[in-house]
């Protein structure tokens, strides 16, 4: 037996504000709507499988398989779902590429939005808003007022439609060495609300006392990025501009390159990341996602807090959220997009994002999470580093953003990244050079949407 699904004609749950990037933008309901058409819902009577793939690993895959299991020994649906990890991000988005061009994508990706723009605009996503928006089945409710609005707005940012669902989330925290901190004569509350020329006084300090840098970016193009937005801009915008060529960046690269030239400041380098370094006790304090907190290892030797992001005086706070969302493919029978949605409504539940979110260092999708035994008892532990994170990235989220869906800006992203560290390192000498050199790099890799 079939049942209706009654959904807009576009399909849509959100209209996101014209401030496309902004986390703090208004969502409101989509008004521009048709009248409702009816759409069936399959049959799930006959056993339905169907796949995910993911770039998870460790601990996170651990935790994405648990919720999994749980769901194919309690659905009622004979729906079974299988995870199948494609490696770090670039290998699953060159996988996910192939299998678009060969028409034999899986039914869930987990992929970034910059990714998914270059599938909807080729008809290979399907709009889940069907789904989300129906009387029996839906969660328009849950949407509109439990989900974090600037996770939803982010997945609706195709014309209001909601093509995706948020689950691994991140923001950024600045993670600090209390104890080295306190030892060159500093206290927590001169890391709290820091500007950047507080932080610049404080890693000079842990330089010329310690020997060690005083403060780095887990991140390089996160933080470029972040400052850009700072000063009201966006890296690239959906028209294809690229704001590189500017004074502010002229001042803030000049900036953190006599940092780190002098050694207060660092970059990752051949540590690949900067967890390592500081859980060693090689660096005072660093800016890294909430998602990598699980990799930092005191050691028993220091204690850990968490601080907010600096900023620099005379200009807005500004911190990224990001990270892979669910989307589901039009590849597959719609059966297989049916038993997906209700995989993603059961996987981002306010019990299981709680779960995800605890044990991977990731955000709650949801606001309900903080009311579960799962985020309390976490919290409750002083010796958790999710529990110095969490109330400081859901302050940060306050004012974070997030990067238009550009489609490949991962691989502008990448540039920035290479030409950043270049330049603070002395590599690429020259700022207009490492202007010139970006927007020739970074635009022929995007596609303008």
């Amino acid at each position: 037996m079939k049942r209706k699904l009654f959904a807009s004609a576009m399909t849509g749950i959100l209209a996101v504000s014209a401030l496309t990037g902004c986390a703090s933008g208004e969502v409101t309901p989509n008004e521009g709507n048709e009248a409702p058409v009816a759409i069936e819902i399959p049959d799930m009577t006959e056993p339905t499988s169907i796949e995910m793939w993911h770039f998870m690993s460790g601990k996170q895959q651990e935790v994405l398989q648990s919720i999994i299991d749980e769901f194919n020994a309690t659905n009622n649906m004979n729906i079974t779902v299988s995870a199948v990890a494609q490696g770090k991000i670039p290998d699953l988005n060159k996988k996910v590429i192939a299998a678009e061009q060969s028409n034999t994508l899986p039914a869930i990706i987990n992929v970034y939005p910059d990714l998914a723009t270059g599938l909807i605009e080729k008809g290979a996503i399907y709009d889940i808003g069907a789904f989300a928006s129906h009387p029996e089945v839906g969660m328009e409710a849950e949407l509109k007022s439990d989900f974090v609005e600037a996770f939803i707005a982010e997945v609706s940012q195709w014309d209001g439609k909601l093509y995706g669902m948020p689950m691994t989330k991140s923001t950024e925290v600045i993670y600090v060495n209390k104890t080295l901190l306190e030892k060159i004569g500093y206290t927590e509350a001169d890391v709290q609300g820091m500007t950047m020329d507080k932080l610049a006084e404080i890693s000079k300090a842990a330089k010329e006392q310690l020997g060690i840098a005083g403060f780095g970016y887990d991140s390089g193009s996160n933080g470029f990025i972040s400052t850009l937005k700072m000063d009201g801009k966006n890296f690239v915008d959906l028209d294809g501009t690229i704001n590189v060529d500017n004074e502010w960046v002229r001042t803030f690269m000049d900036f953190y390159k006599e940092q780190v030239t002098n050694g207060y400041f660092r970059t990752p380098g051949e540590d690949g990341f900067l967890s390592g370094p500081f859980s060693n006790q090689q660096m005072l304090m660093y800016q890294g996602s909430t998602a990598g907190a699980s990799f930092i290892d005191t050691n028993g030797q220091f204690e850990l807090i968490a601080v907010e992001p600096a900023y620099f005086e005379g200009k807005d706070k500004a911190v990224i959220q990001q990270g892979g969302s669910l989307f589901v493919t039009t590849d597959v029978t719609p059966q297989e997009q049916y038993a997906a949605y209700e995989f993603i409504k059961f996987a981002t539940n306010t019990e299981n994002t709680a779960k995800f979110a605890t044990e991977t260092g990731y955000l709650p999708v949801r606001k309900s999470a903080a009311e579960t035994d799962i985020v309390k008892n976490v919290l409750a532990d002083p010796e958790a580093v999710y529990a110095k994170v969490y109330p400081v990235a859901q302050t940060a989220l306050g004012y974070a953003y997030y990067t238009p869906a550009v489609n490949n800006a991962q691989s502008a992203r990448s540039t920035i990244q290479e030409k950043f560290e270049a330049y603070v390192n002395g590599n690429i000498t020259d700022i207009e050079a490492f202007i010139q050199e970006s927007l020739a790099e970074v635009g022929t890799s995007i596609q303008r949407q």
